[in-house]
């Protein structure tokens, strides 16, 4: 032990030792000693490390405003990560839509939670429609709310004359500025343009029913074609009677409306029937296309016609199982299978 002990004297810097030996002692005992307290200190954090954030629970902040949210995540010790998008409600303005992880999760301490926070509505008040085409007031409210429920609605249209072009919106009610609180009707006043001369019946009895509506697809008027039993002296697939008869002046908006006897011994795999649809009323007449796919997918046009909205009917004979299509331009509006129709 005493051995031990004299060597480990004799080891220390003492004042026997020659200059450069004692500072060469004291050098390498401190440069032991920094390595032994880099350890140390190494160790602890490795420890430390080791025992990790603390767990906590994530808390549920949907439904409060951002503010209320950071703090309560700030509590917790938790990060927001913060996305913002448009609602439908325009109330939700500046409140969180949804987070994630959900409410309840148990996760470490300073974890970040996504937060959906609502811009509100992408449309928050009425505009100025006066003065624009209602068609294109339209579509473009259709494409405002292609994805969230429509707070604005076209409700009712009336048409009246008017210098302004036909089409062109006149009034509107709500007002323009109006805010948007919830779904809203929007009420238009639409002009169908200044009165024109009068529109008189041609005569379409005695004509073949396609050669009928080619004529009257180019008018621009409604039309309507009804079928009424076969009888001595009616021939299938011609126009029997017309009302308002030829020379009539048309009311705006009077249909004129062919009766017409069904073809007679329709060849096996056709069927003729009679294509009806209901369209809201147009302030002038637009383009519509009937077209024909058959039960193969071939697609060919069955008539164009000029039509003020209404009623549409079109009589047609086509493969059984046929769909016809009806569009507006370029729009498609309904499509239905052919099948004959029942005179009873």
């Amino acid at each position: 032990m005493n051995r031990i002990t004299e060597t480990f004297k004799s080891m220390m810097p003492n004042r026997t030792d020659q200059q450069d030996i004692k500072y060469f002692k004291i050098l390498m005992y401190s440069f032991i000693g920094i390595i032994l307290i880099t350890f140390v200190a190494g160790a602890i954090t490795f420890l430390m490390s080791l025992r990790g954030a603390e767990d906590t629970l994530v808390p549920e902040v949907r439904g409060q405003e951002l503010v209320d949210a950071l703090v309560e995540l700030q509590r917790r010790e938790l990060y927001p990560l913060i996305e913002a998008r448009f609602d439908s409600d325009p109330a939700t303005r500046g409140s969180i839509l949804d987070q994630s992880p959900a409410a309840g999760s148990v996760v470490k301490a300073g974890q970040r939670v996504q937060l959906v926070v609502s811009q509100g509505a992408i449309v928050d008040r009425v505009d100025d429609f006066v003065g624009r085409p209602v068609e294109e007031v339209r579509d473009e409210l259709q494409a405002l709310f292609a994805t969230f429920d429509a707070l604005l609605r076209i409700a009712n249209v009336t048409y009246v004359f008017h210098q302004s072009d036909p089409g062109t919106i006149v009034e509107q009610d709500p007002a323009p500025g109006v805010d948007l609180s919830g779904p809203t009707d929007l009420n238009l006043i639409v002009s169908r343009g200044a009165r024109d001369e009068p529109i008189r019946a041609s005569s379409y009895v005695g004509l073949q029913y396609t050669e009928a509506l080619q004529r009257i697809g180019r008018v621009g008027v409604p039309f309507e074609f009804r079928l009424i039993d076969p009888a001595p002296g009616r021939t299938p697939g011609v126009v029997q009677r017309q009302q308002p008869t030829a020379g009539s002046e048309l009311e705006a908006g009077e249909a004129l409306v062919f009766e017409l006897v069904p073809p007679q011994n329709v060849p096996d795999g056709l069927v003729f029937g009679i294509f009806r649809h209901e369209l809201p009323r147009y302030p002038v007449s637009v383009e519509l296309n009937l077209d024909v796919i058959s039960p193969t997918g071939e697609r060919r046009r069955l008539t164009t016609m000029l039509h003020p909205g209404g009623t549409v009917t079109v009589p047609y004979l086509e493969e059984i199982g046929s769909t016809l299509v009806l569009s507006r331009y370029a729009t498609e509006l309904t499509r239905s299978v052919a099948e004959p129709v029942d005179l009873d």
